[in-house]
């Protein structure tokens, strides 16, 4: 699904920030509750959010589920949109999330590298603040070759990587954002998310995803120079996910309605 009902930065109220929310099913569902907790916290003026963000969604490739799939990351036009924000002067901050469905769907190691550094390359020239999540499984680690092949039948079923190759690109990716962060300090790595996984060590469970997006949230505001005012609540994530699973339903799923305004 082509799917992006783009925002129109000209016409938008002025903002004192900019957040560019990039991910897949991690981020849509505590997309709601991210936006919200962030725009509490922000004192010097409204902030606006503009994202691209979906179950499966890749950087580079295209990527969904069921009967749906999204236009790459890389290929929508969120970050065009996001680039004249930037020329009026907004301050812009990025977050890149969900990073490793590429490497399942078959995109080598060094393509997904080239792609993210593509992306972070362009938000570097806004002088934004840039926020990246590793991939918080350890394929070897973690999970062993039968847990491995169950989860790819579920989630990627189609998937042709095997558990040797998937282990070593999500090694490689991580070491590329590891070495982006020491070289720049406009980048920022949030590591450590895997302890708020559920069993599938894919995403956050249901009882602790509001603390993996209050720690996100709060590292954003803090690079921000905001002092965070507190968490992100159980009761404000359960909405987030029920607005997620509407969204996913009504405007991915059977189309009933456009997809809303900001989302690519």
């Amino acid at each position: 699904m082509q799917g992006s009902a783009s925002a129109n930065p000209r016409r938008a109220e002025p903002a004192a920030f900019l957040f560019v929310l990039l991910g897949a099913s991690n981020l849509a569902r505590g997309y709601s509750a991210l936006t919200r907790h962030i725009s509490q916290g922000i004192s010097q003026g409204p902030a606006q959010f503009i994202n691209a963000l979906g179950p499966g969604r890749g950087y580079c490739t295209r990527g969904g589920l069921l009967n749906f799939s999204y236009t790459p990351i890389g290929e929508c036009r969120v970050m065009e949109s996001a680039e004249v924000f930037a020329q009026q002067g907004q301050r812009v901050a990025v977050l890149f999330t969900d990073i490793g469905n590429d490497i399942m769907y078959g995109v080598p190691a060094e393509a997904l590298v080239e792609c993210l550094d593509t992306l972070i390359g362009k938000a570097q020239r806004w002088n934004a603040e840039i926020f990246v999540t590793s991939i918080h499984v350890d394929i070897s680690r973690d999970m062993g070759k039968t847990s491995f092949k169950l989860l790819q039948s579920i989630f990627y079923p189609k998937s042709p990587v095997t558990f040797d190759q998937a282990d070593s690109a999500v090694k490689r990716v991580n070491h590329y954002l590891e070495e982006k962060a020491q070289q720049n300090r406009q980048i920022h790595l949030v590591s450590g998310l895997g302890a708020f996984c559920g069993l599938d060590k894919i995403h956050f469970s249901l009882l602790k995803s509001h603390l993996a997006w209050s720690r996100i949230a709060n590292e954003i505001l803090l690079a921000l120079d905001v002092a965070p005012t507190g968490n992100i609540g159980p009761g404000s994530m359960a909405i987030s996910l029920c607005g997620n699973l509407n969204r996913l339903i009504v405007s991915d799923m059977l189309r009933i309605t456009k997809r809303p305004e900001g989302f690519f």
